[in-house]
């Protein structure tokens, strides 16, 4: 195994930070799948498959972040001032 591929494949990440990040993971689930394709070692198979599910959980949870961000902001702003009015009473 070659330990000096950096560089082998070019691509360009384009957007801001985090859909950098989104899109880093994505290549690198991508690069896990094809190694998991390619390789004969019985040894290797469970080890990159647990990396791809661990990518994958990684990508969800940041996904489920972005939207559950965007369900809040599209909540109207009253709301929080709803949730301290129901908050009970504590004593001085």
């Amino acid at each position: 195994m070659a330990r000096d591929l950096v560089g082998f494949d070019t691509f360009t990440l384009r957007g801001d930070p985090l859909a950098r990040a989104m899109a880093a993971l994505r290549v690198a689930r991508q690069q896990v799948r094809l190694a998991v394709a390619d390789t004969r070692s019985n040894r290797l198979v469970p080890v990159l498959c647990d990396a791809d599910d661990e990518i994958t959980l990684r990508l969800c949870r940041i996904e489920d972040a972005v939207d559950d961000d965007a369900a809040d902001a599209a909540e109207p702003r009253d709301t929080d001032a709803r949730r301290q009015a129901e908050l009970p009473l504590r004593a001085a």
